[in-house]
C-alpha cells in the first residue's frame, strides 16, 4: 500500500530524532546538543551508526545495513529543523529526556527518548511510547494529499493512536524499518477507515479503496490507448465483479493481485469494445 508514504514518513522521522552524545562534566548539554544533531542529520551515518545504541538498532532493524537501507532520507523528505530538549535526567550511565520537534514532516511532535552511554557517547537507546504516538498522530495530518477526505484522517489517526502501546511499537518499528510485510500490518490497522466512502462524484458509496484501485486501472488503459469510453466499460464491470474484500485483501498485500483478480480485469477488458 505504497500511498502509506506519509504514514511511513510519519514513523521513520522517529528515527531521525534518535541521537545522543556526550559524557564529561556537562553531560546535560552534551545529550542535547547530540539529539538535536541527530534529529535534523541528514547522514544517514549519523542516525544508524551515531547516535542510536546497536540493541537499538538491531530491535528496530535487525542490522546496520538494514538501517542504512530504511533510513536512506529522499529529496521530499523533511526532518526536523531543531528540537526543543527539557527535562534531561541523568542516572549513571543512563538518561532520559523529553524532545519536542520543530519544522519538517513530524513538527510539534513530543515525547520521551531514553539514552545509554556506549562507546563513550550518549546515544539512544529506546523511544518512548508517548513519542510514538505522537509522530503518528502528527504524521497522518502531514499525509492529508495522500489519506484524502478529513473523515478518513480522523479515522486513522484514531486507530493508530488507540492501539495498545506493544502493538504500536511492533507496528511503527516495522514501518521504520521497512521490513517485509510491515505494508500488511500497517494495513490492517487503518483498513476500515480507507474502506470509507470516497470524494468521488455521484453515488458517495465508492470506497477510497477502490477509487485508488480504479485509478490505477484506468491510468494503465490510458497508457495502454484505450478510450475514455473503455475505461469506463471496463470500470464498471469491475465494480460488479470484484468484492470491496478482494481490494482490501490487495491493499494489504503491498498491491500484489491475486490470478483471480488479474483474471476478472481481463474478462473486463475482453468484455468491453472499442480501442
Amino acid at each position: 500500500m505504497k500511498p502509506r508514504h506519509s504514514l511511513i514518513a510519519i514513523c521513520a522521522a522517529v528515527v531521525s530524532g534518535l541521537a545522543a552524545c556526550g559524557g564529561g562534566d556537562s553531560a546535560e548539554k552534551d545529550i542535547s546538543k547530540a539529539v538535536k544533531q541527530g534529529a535534523t542529520s541528514r547522514d544517514v551515518k549519523v542516525r544508524c551508526e551515531g547516535t542510536t545504541t546497536k540493541r537499538l538498532v538491531r530491535r528496530i532493524f535487525g542490522d546496520v545495513a538494514q538501517c542504512h537501507k530504511a533510513e536512506k532520507l529522499k529529496p521530499s523528505d523533511k526532518p526536523p529543523t531543531d528540537v526543543r530538549v527539557s527535562r534531561v535526567k541523568v542516572d549513571g550511565d543512563r538518561a532520559t529526556a523529553t524532545a519536542v520537534y520543530e519544522g519538517g514532516d513530524t513538527s510539534g511532535a513530543k515525547g520521551t527518548l531514553r539514552l545509554l552511554k556506549e562507546d563513550d557517547k550518549w546515544r539512544i537507546d529506546d523511544v518512548g511510547v508517548d513519542l510514538l504516538r505522537s509522530q503518528v498522530e502528527n504524521g497522518v495530518d502531514s499525509g492529508s494529499s495522500t489519506l484524502g477526505k478529513p473523515k478518513i484522517l480522523t479515522c486513522a489517526r484514531k486507530a493508530l493512536t488507540n492501539l495498545p502501546d506493544a502493538q504500536l511499537r511492533r507496528v511503527a518499528y516495522a514501518t521504520i524499518a521497512e521490513r517485509p510485510g510491515s505494508d500488511a500490518e500497517l494495513g490492517r490497522v487503518v483498513l476500515p477507515c480507507l474502506s470509507e466512502a470516497g470524494s468521488g462524484a455521484g453515488s458517495g458509496s465508492t470506497s477510497f479503496l477502490r477509487e485508488k484501485f480504479e485509478q490505477g486501472i484506468s491510468s494503465s488503459l490510458r497508457k495502454s490507448g484505450s478510450s475514455a469510453a473503455k475505461i469506463g466499460c471496463i470500470n464498471g464491470k469491475l465494480r460488479s465483479s470484484i468484492s470491496e474484500e478482494e481490494i482490501q485483501s490487495t491493499a494489504t498485500n503491498g498491491g500484489k493481485t491475486t490470478p483471480q483478480l488479474t483474471r476478472k480485469v481481463a474478462e473486463a477488458i475482453k468484455a468491453c469494445p472499442g480501442p
